[in-house]
């Protein structure tokens, strides 16, 4: 039987709908994990056939764990991961030992923010940024930014909004660079021109340098102590036509990177300057983005993404098209969780398809400083992107999150 390998996976989500994929296209799926918790509730991921404990952050403890299971004539058919640390390895792997012409040197420079931008430096669709490397001169590089406020200081592997600080003045973007020295005082910072406008996620996918762009996302972005995307919608009567050169810029951007076979997602701007690259990551988005896209077009972006990988031609051909809309549920103050009423209420409104919710009773839930700090989404199609929109909100308010303050 032929196997696909995954290095790690979060228990929900794209990165577990891709193992649900693979199930289903027939393959015996194998998961790499440090996370002991798929062991401890074996019973809740019966996907997964073979579960090898191994140590993620060694190199050497994952070749270790391949060679053991060519060692035992496993017929792998390719390395995936939908986890920003494991993409750029996976592809290579699946590279070189199951010959699937996948273009792995352009994921490393996506994993890292400052990488990135220095890659593209010059591009129209590339903003202002600075560096910030040295501890001893970062003072008087702060100070050289005073006319550019206000601005975004981000850590080179932040994602999900953690380690992105929005600063105003330079009091601010000294507090910043305090708090993102405090987990290591070491790494060099990346600074960028704060952008205004509506924000837009890309899935791009790449099949012998064809590009094809599979689903465009708009975000709806809560401003708070971070930026913390709370709503996101595909309408599919918004085409690339209505979004004025979003296409040409999409193209020239995967053409910069020499992408040829693989999977990205770009998150874009569109500003009173043009199109502007906000990141790119080299996977597909995580969360609700797979089931998203499956009630719109019909297609399942995890399935087409292993079968890329698995030397395979993906299909986008569109069954239907539905708008779609998911509401991510946040909490506003900090404290303990007692329970979570009003799901099954939820599941009971018009339009509304799925609800999910996380936090186990005990656990200590705050205000988002991070996207993983959302408590879950209601998601609900319609008609209309704004019908689809009413639908997820009258959902999510009929959940009520108890807390006990601390």
């Amino acid at each position: 039987m032929k196997s696909i390998v995954f290095l790690g996976t979060n228990k929900s989500g794209s990165s577990y709908e891709g193992i649900k994929a693979a199930k289903r296209l027939g393959y015996e799926t194998i998961l790499l994990t440090n996370r002991t918790i798929f062991v401890e509730e074996r019973e809740g991921f019966q996907e997964i056939d073979e579960i090898r404990l191994t140590n993620m952050s060694d190199t050497e403890d994952i070749f270790s764990a391949i060679n053991n299971l060519i060692v035992e004539e496993k017929i792998i058919d390719c390395f995936i991961s939908f986890l920003d640390e494991y993409v750029y390895l996976a592809a290579m792997l699946t590279n070189i030992i199951c010959s699937s012409p996948l273009t792995f040197e352009p994921l490393k420079i996506m994993t890292d923010k400052i990488l990135t931008r220095t890659y593209v430096t010059g591009k129209n669709y590339n903003p202002f940024f600075k560096v910030l490397s040295s501890p001893e001169t970062m003072i008087d590089e702060i100070n050289d930014l005073k006319d550019q406020f206000p601005l975004i200081i981000k850590a080179p592997q932040s994602n999900g909004s953690k380690d992105v600080i929005l600063v105003e003045d330079i009091w601010e973007c000294q507090k910043g660079v305090k708090q993102l020295h405090r987990k290591n005082s070491e790494i060099p910072l990346l600074v960028e021109e704060y952008l205004e406008g509506p924000q837009y996620l890309i899935e791009v996918v790449v099949y012998h340098s064809k590009i094809m762009i599979t689903a465009i996302v708009e975000q709806e972005v809560t401003k708070g102590e971070r930026f913390i995307i709370t709503g996101y919608s595909i309408c599919p009567r918004m085409s690339l036509e209505q979004l004025a050169g979003l296409k040409e810029t999409v193209y020239s951007i995967i053409e910069d990177f020499q992408l040829r076979n693989g999977t990205c997602h770009l998150k874009m701007k569109l500003t009173e300057n043009g199109w502007k690259l906000i990141e790119i990551n080299p996977r597909m988005a995580g969360g609700a983005k797979n089931r998203m896209i499956e009630e719109a077009f019909g297609y399942n972006l995890a399935e087409q993404t292993i079968k890329l990988y698995a030397g395979l031609e993906p299909n986008f051909t569109k069954v239907h098209e539905n708008a779609v809309y998911t509401h991510y549920l946040i909490v506003g103050s900090i404290g303990k969780l007692l329970k979570v009423s009003g799901r099954d209420a939820a599941k009971d409104q018009a339009g509304v398809i799925e609800v999910y919710t996380k936090g186990e009773r005990g656990q200590i839930v705050t205000p988002p400083r991070s996207m993983g700090q959302r408590y879950g989404y209601v998601l609900a199609a319609a008609e209309t992107k704004d019908l689809a929109k009413e639908c997820a909100i009258n959902g999510a308010q009929q959940i009520q999150f108890y807390l006990q303050p601390i």
